[in-house]
This record gives structure tokens, sequence and C-alpha cells, in this order.
């Protein structure tokens, strides 16, 4: 299955509001949210559906890029840590990433996507 459809199918955010972002450098990103899609992982699925669900209860919050995590380079995949394919999230604000969210199996993932955007829209 490719990002799109994925996006296509499980967003509960309008289709144009979420983009897939071909990997290049974090100094690209000025102000989004980045997720590291899994497509082979039920967890990492379940995970987005959780995120776009939450962002759609939020108008006008930070743009949502999505990405392959078997697309990611070496070099990316060494400045965003850890990856486990589980729909690892995080914060980007000029190039550097400021807040994630690595587990939506936990009760206080809701919260930590409320706190984590302020953080944005703080700068």
């Amino acid at each position: 299955m490719s990002v799109t459809s994925i996006i296509l199918q499980y967003s509960a955010l309008p289709p144009d509001s979420v983009k897939e972002w071909t990997p290049g450098a974090l100094e690209d990103i000025d102000s989004s949210i980045l997720f590291v899609l899994a497509t082979w992982s039920g967890q990492s699925l379940a995970a987005f559906k959780k995120l776009t669900s939450r962002l759609a209860n939020e108008p006008g919050g930070p743009e949502l890029l999505v990405c392959d995590i078997d697309k990611l380079s070496p070099e990316l995949t060494r400045q965003l840590g850890s990856l486990r394919g589980v729909g690892e999230t995080f914060w980007i604000s000029k190039g550097r990433v400021v807040a994630r969210t690595i587990d939506y199996e936990h009760d206080d993932w809701s919260d930590s996507i409320d706190k984590n955007n302020n953080i944005l829209r703080k700068d």
C-alpha cells in the first residue's frame, strides 16, 4: 500500500491538508508535524488514524507531513533516533525536532498531541 493510498483511506483530515513528504533534510521544514509511516505496520496505521482524528478537531493547526519509513536516508534516521514503525511523530520547527510522540498506545497520547501543537504555535 502506498503512502498516498493510506492517506486517502485512513486520514480523518481532508486529503489536501495532508502532504506526502519525500524525505529530504529536516532543515527544509519550517513548522510542521512529521509522521513517519510504516505502511506494513498495523500499529503505525492505527497511530495515523488517531493523530489525524485529533488534528481534525483543531482546525488551523500545523501542517501534517507523512513520509515512508522505508525511504528515510541513514542521515535522517540518525537525526530522528530509533524508529520502530509504530507511528513516530515529530514536531519540527525551523528544521529542528522540538517535540515527539512515540507511543500512541498510552492514554496520554492525546494530551501530548495538544502540548506539542502548542509548542509550534509559540514559534
